[in-house]
């Protein structure tokens, strides 16, 4: 299994506008950059309406895998939260009853005893440990609570895939062996609760949970968010 056209117009309010959007959004990608993270433009561009799965899981006995081995995250417990989420949203969506999941909990638990010695075990062999025919795997890109190391912007980045541990392929995305790339992100943050650590425990336990909101809403049908939710104005 693989791991993974324009026209001319004349210039009026709603092209400058645009053209705003578009050097801000620059700006924005820019700073994010230099945390190593990239956010995709579609995820900051979007309206109100109803976003359909972009994949069916199947209804198969599943775990969800979190893949942190290059240590982004702060705290090694996040991994339980993120997976939690993802996993508890999916049951709440009714995408799948809770009997067919593994806790993601135990999940880290089994991974710590099948990889010892530094030597890591495929996710084929995880998975058969587990018990399951289905993994939703997710690996971890990029955790930081500031984007220039000044301004709060909490954001993650993962990219998410579905393996079919029974066929031996990745079911989803079909077009891309890298994973589909998501983004979790949490605005308006008060810049006070960075001045003490037991808070920004609390950010970080909310941006995972975030991030698990996202992950999980690729396998649900789901309200949009509003316009500006990403961009931290109303």
């Amino acid at each position: 299994m693989t791991d993974p056209h324009t026209d001319t117009v004349p210039a009026t309010r709603g092209s400058r506008f645009v053209s705003a959007c578009a050097g801000f959004l620059l700006v924005l990608a820019a700073g994010i950059a230099g945390c190593n993270i990239v956010v995709p433009v579609a995820y900051v561009i979007e309206g109100p309406g109803t976003i359909p799965a972009e994949y069916d899981l199947r209804q198969a006995s599943t775990a969800v895998f979190i893949d942190d081995s290059e240590n982004k995250f702060p705290r090694t417990s996040l991994r339980g939260v993120l997976g939690v989420e993802i996993t508890q949203l999916l049951i709440d969506n009714k995408v799948m009853p809770a009997s067919m999941f593994v806790d993601a909990r135990d999940m880290i638990g089994l991974v710590r005893a099948i990889e010892t010695n530094g030597r890591r075990a495929s996710i084929e062999r995880i998975g058969r440990e587990a018990g399951v025919e289905q993994v939703i795997y997710v690996k971890l890109e990029g955790f930081s609570l500031t984007l220039d190391g000044v301004t709060p912007r909490p954001t993650a980045v993962c990219s998410v895939k579905v393996l079919d541990l029974a066929a031996g392929t990745r079911v989803f995305p079909l077009d891309d062996s890298k994973g589909r790339e998501t983004v979790g992100q949490l605005r308006e943050v008060d810049p006070a609760r960075f001045d003490a650590f037991a808070k920004m425990r609390i950010i970080e336990d909310d941006l995972a949970v975030r991030l698990g909101r996202n992950v999980a809403q690729l396998f649900y049908e789901h309200e949009r968010v509003n316009l500006g939710e990403n961009l931290g104005i109303r």
